[in-house]
C-alpha cells in the first residue's frame, strides 16, 4: 500500500521540501537560484564576482578549483560558479556546459572527451555554425595527442567568435572536471582555452594521498580556489533559515536556536541538508492534519524532537 503523499503547502511550500539532497544547478532549473544561500565564511560570492568580472573584461578565460571533502557541496559550488559567470558575462541563459568526470591521468583523453562533448552540446541547442567551423569540430577526435592543445586552442577561440555572434543572442561555454587527478589538466586547459574567453570549473576531493593533488599544489596554480569546509553551527542556521525564507512566506518550524545547538561539531553541508530534509518529511508525515502552519501547532519542530530525531537518525547512518 502506497503512503499519501506529503503536504508540504501546509508549511506554506509551494514546490516541495526546500532541504533537496541532489546537487542544485540554477542554469538548468532557475527556481534553484534562489535555495543557493550565501553563508558567512563558506563561499565568499563577491570574491568569485570580481575574479569573474575581471577575466571578462580583460577578454580573458576564467580557470575555478572548487576544492572539498566529500558531502561539502562541491558540485552545487561548481554550479553556482557557472551561473555567476553566466551573469557576469551577460549571457541571459545561453552558457553551454560540458560536463566530464574524470576518471585516470590521462589529460589528452579528457580534454578531448570534454570537446567532444561541447559539440553535442552545441548540435543540441541548434545553433548555427559556419560549415567551415561545423567541419573543423568533426575532426575533434582524429586529433593527434602531440597537437591536440594548439588545434582545440584554435578550434576554442574559433567557436567563441561564432558563438558571440549568434542571431538569437550571445552565447557562450564552458567545461566543468569533476574529480581532478593532477594539476596537468588545469595547465592543459589553460592552453586550450587560452583565446576562447570562456570557462573551466574543476572540483577536487581534498584528500592526503596520492590520487590527488594537494591543496597547497593548488594554491600556486593561477586559478580562483575555493576551499569548501564543514559547517558549524551558526552557519547551520544560517542555511536552515534562508533557504526556508526563500521556499515560503510562513515562518520556519525550526526553533532558531536549536539549529545553532543541534550540530556542535562540524558538519559536512550535505549531511546537515539531507537531516533538514528528514526532520521535515518527519514531522509532516507524523502530525495529525488540523490545518496549515503556524496555527496547526503539531507541525512544530520543537528542540527535544529535533535533538532526539538527530540522534537517531545518525545511529542509524541515514544523516
Amino acid at each position: 500500500m502506497l503512503s499519501e503523499p506529503l503536504r508540504y503547502e501546509l508549511y506554506g511550500l509551494r514546490h516541495g521540501n526546500p532541504y533537496r539532497i541532489e546537487p542544485l544547478d540554477p542554469l538548468a532549473r532557475a527556481g534553484d537560484r534562489s535555495l543557493l544561500v550565501d553563508i558567512d565564511g563558506f563561499v565568499s560570492t563577491d570574491a568569485l564576482r570580481t575574479y569573474l568580472r575581471r577575466t571578462v573584461e580583460a577578454g580573458e578565460s576564467a580557470f575555478v578549483v572548487v576544492s572539498g571533502r566529500d558531502y561539502t557541496g562541491r558540485t552545487t559550488i561548481a554550479n553556482h560558479v557557472l551561473d555567476v559567470y553566466r551573469q557576469v558575462s551577460e549571457l541571459d541563459d545561453r552558457l553551454l556546459v560540458s560536463r566530464i568526470k574524470v576518471g585516470h591521468n590521462r589529460d589528452f583523453e579528457w580534454v578531448k572527451e570534454a570537446m567532444v562533448e561541447l559539440q553535442n552540446e552545441i548540435e543540441e541547442a541548434d545553433l548555427t555554425l559556419s560549415p567551415a567551423l561545423t567541419e573543423s569540430l568533426n575532426t575533434i577526435e582524429g586529433i593527434d595527442e602531440g597537437v591536440y592543445q594548439s588545434r582545440y586552442r584554435g578550434l576554442a577561440r574559433r567557436l567563441h567568435g561564432e558563438l558571440a555572434g549568434q542571431a538569437r543572442g550571445r552565447c557562450s561555454f564552458g567545461v566543468v572536471f569533476e574529480g581532478l587527478r593532477q594539476t596537468s589538466l588545469v595547465d592543459a586547459m589553460r592552453k586550450v582555452f587560452k583565446s576562447s574567453r570562456s570557462i573551466a570549473v574543476f572540483t577536487h576531493g581534498d584528500y592526503k594521498h596520492a590520487n590527488t593533488p594537494s591543496y597547497e599544489e593548488l594554491s600556486r596554480l593561477d586559478v580562483h580556489l575555493i576551499k569548501l569546509e564543514p559547517l558549524k553551527g551558526e552557519q547551520v542556521r544560517c542555511l536552515a533559515e534562508e533557504r526556508w525564507r526563500a521556499a515560503s512566506a510562513l515562518p520556519s518550524p525550526f526553533p532558531p536556536d536549536s539549529l545553532e545547538t543541534a550540530w556542535p561539531a562540524p558538519t559536512p553541508i550535505k549531511s546537515v541538508v539531507k537531516t533538514l530534509s528528514l526532520l521535515l518529511d518527519i514531522r509532516l508525515g507524523s502530525a495529525a492534519d488540523h490545518g496549515p502552519w503556524p496555527d496547526n501547532t503539531e507541525l512544530e519542530i520543537p528542540h527535544r524532537f529535533m535533538f532526539f530525531m538527530i540522534r537517531m537518525l545518525n545511529e542509524l547512518g541515514a544523516s
